[in-house]
């Protein structure tokens, strides 16, 4: 008898435990996440920085990734960051959604140095640029002084990343 009601049990159990986990699945609707504000300027960049010339790799440089990505206030604010390499920017920058700019103000925060930037003519351009391999994709251009060499305005350039091997970084 003590078996037959432990299989009873177990058998309730096992049922009220797959209900619970259907019913748990249900999406109620729409589950689009949607996505953020600043989303048309977020990704993985390849840029490199150049001298004021706008052609003479600054100190000898070559291509370094980049991303740029929403700010937590979600609003026009992105952040745009060299994951600390060796030009050190990290910044938050604001976009203007009719024309595809960014700027930011003078002497923000750069958090990597604790110093600060200034980020001006910043710009993306929908297929305006050829990937390493030869895919079309979007361009990236903006300008930056820092605290740490006054008065020299250096330029990036650069262009998007597709994650296809061809396209990496040679």
């Amino acid at each position: 008898m003590k078996k037959m009601k432990f299989l009873k049990y177990s058998l309730f159990v096992s049922l009220a435990l797959a209900l619970l986990t259907l019913v748990s699945c249900d999406e109620g609707g729409n589950p689009d996440a949607g996505g953020t504000t600043t989303q048309k300027f977020a990704g993985d960049w390849h840029i490199i920085a150049l001298d004021p010339d706008g052609v003479t790799p600054a100190f000898g440089g070559d291509y370094e990734l980049f991303s740029t990505y929403n700010a937590s206030s979600n609003d026009e604010n992105f952040w745009v960051d060299d994951h600390d390499s060796w030009m050190e920017i990290k910044t938050k920058v604001q976009a203007n959604f009719s024309n595809m700019t960014f700027t930011g103000q003078p002497n923000s925060p750069e958090l990597y140095t604790g110093g600060t930037v200034t980020v001006t003519n910043g710009k993306i351009l929908k297929d305006a640029a050829h990937s390493f391999g030869g895919h079309v994709v979007d361009s990236i251009y903006f300008e930056a002084e820092f605290d740490w060499d006054p008065g020299t305005v250096y330029k990036f350039a650069g262009h998007k990343r597709t994650g296809f091997l061809e396209d990496e970084l040679p």
